[in-house]
């Protein structure tokens, strides 16, 4: 229909470049896939551009594709962004005021506050969350506006990322016939895509393990707490083998790819230009995934809630359908540990784990865009509403001899105030569930 909501999502990694187009039906019940789109990635090694003309010809071959198959063009695109030069931090600030009314406004000026503080010039923020936020001396309040108070305080985790590393990035999809109409952090989306309110209010630390690059994301009372990347992914593994096996990298691939898809037998994986033994791939494996573990419990041990995720480590990714990679870093792990896969989504089949962040950016940005429509029509009826009430004080005096009230006035004037209160709580249900 002509006003749903039809979004582009890009997830430019180290291996594949993706697209997923997406539609949202107005009332944001229906959520369905349009197309999906992967193509090689050629031009960025560790999510940093290296070759920028070879990587726009590779959005660009994907983007003509997708408007092939779908009949249209496109000018705007949300984008993933993923790099171990991605910051998180967090400090505390508190402004005070006469004793009022906490608003929206408030909340911001809170959080440019400790923006002003920290920030530096040179970095762009991804992601931006204040919790633990209190109005004069109270308790926590998940919500403060609407309290009275003279004063409002609270802690403000910020997501970063440098200037001179996502401008390249940036350039080069414009250059592919693309503009970036939204950024997301790579990590947070995967969680959009894989996990439930339970988990993220309990706490637990998404894992996505991807080809170049591994994000981890912390949450803790639905609120991402931390986050940090490594330069380690699947790419990583396929090089170790080539180096060490002394074999062409897509040699090395098709090895990785028969381990992951389970061709082999007897202990040996046979391609078409040798024999491998398996036990000395898992060796390589193994030794490359102890970077791993160490940067996860790293990690977590940094952020402040080692011993507070209730709901343990998840793990997605494009490398973790790799049964050796996920057991090694799981047996090594001191909670529980799981592998996690995007929700299902009608109009995209044989999802998996490596589909985790181009789907969380498509669902963030349509939601996004749903609570955006609707805080415009919100405000749009709520001065309908005061302009009615305006001119129900404004009436006209009849003559004594005439009749003022007819009773057939009078129902209809009541089935139009119906109607008007129906609408107004129309538009106050917010739907958060868009599967």
């Amino acid at each position: 229909m002509r006003d749903n909501i039809t979004k582009l999502a890009l997830d430019v990694g180290n291996g594949k470049i993706k697209f997923i187009l997406g539609e949202l039906s107005t009332e944001g019940l229906k959520l369905r896939v349009l197309d999906y789109l992967e193509v090689s990635s050629e031009g960025i090694k560790r999510s940093v551009v290296e070759d920028p003309d070879l990587l726009s010809a590779s959005i660009a071959k994907g983007l003509k594709e997708l408007e092939q198959r779908n009949g249209r063009e496109f000018e705007v695109v949300s984008l993933g962004v993923s790099s171990d030069r991605i910051t998180s931090k967090t400090d505390h600030g508190c402004i005070e005021f006469n004793e009022k009314e906490i608003t929206a406004q408030d909340m911001y000026n809170l959080i440019e506050l400790v923006k002003g503080n920290i920030l530096k010039e040179d970095e762009i923020v991804i992601e931006q969350e204040a919790y633990n936020v209190r109005v004069n001396s109270s308790g926590i309040l998940k919500n403060p506006i609407g309290q009275i108070g003279k004063s409002i305080q609270g802690d403000v985790h910020l997501i970063t990322i440098k200037k001179d590393q996502l401008d390249p990035l940036i350039e080069v999809i414009n250059n592919a016939g693309l503009e970036v109409e939204d950024i997301f952090l790579n990590a947070s989306a995967s969680a959009k895509s894989t996990l439930e309110y339970e988990d993220r209010q309990m706490g637990v630390a998404l894992i996505d393990i991807g080809e170049g690059v591994t994000d981890i994301a912390i949450y803790k009372n639905d609120k991402i707490i931390y986050t940090k990347s490594l330069s380690i992914g699947g790419m990583h593994f396929v090089n170790d083998i080539s180096y060490l096996l002394k074999i062409p990298k897509k040699e090395a691939k098709e090895i990785l790819e028969k381990l992951r898809s389970k061709q082999y037998s007897n202990g040996v994986i046979k391609t078409e230009n040798g024999e491998y033994n398996i036990d000395e791939i898992k060796e390589i494996i193994d030794a490359r995934t102890g970077d791993l573990i160490n940067f996860i419990s790293k990690t977590i041990e940094e952020s402040g809630f080692n011993g507070y995720l209730g709901k343990g480590l998840a793990f997605t990714g494009g490398a973790v359908s790799i049964d050796e990679i996920f057991s090694k870093v799981g047996s090594k792990m001191e909670c529980a540990v799981r592998k996690v896969t995007p929700f299902p989504l009608r109009g995209l089949e044989n999802v998996n784990p490596s589909m985790s962040t181009v789907i969380g950016i498509l669902l963030t940005k349509l939601e996004a865009e749903f609570k955006k429509r609707n805080e415009i029509r919100d405000e749009s009826l709520k001065d309908e509403v005061i302009a009615i009430e305006k001119e129900e004080e404004v009436f006209t005096e009849l003559p004594i001899n005439e009749t003022a009230f007819r009773q057939e006035d009078y129902e209809e004037e009541y089935e139009e105030e119906v109607v008007t209160d129906g609408a107004l709580n129309k538009i106050k249900k917010w739907i958060s569930n868009f599967i």
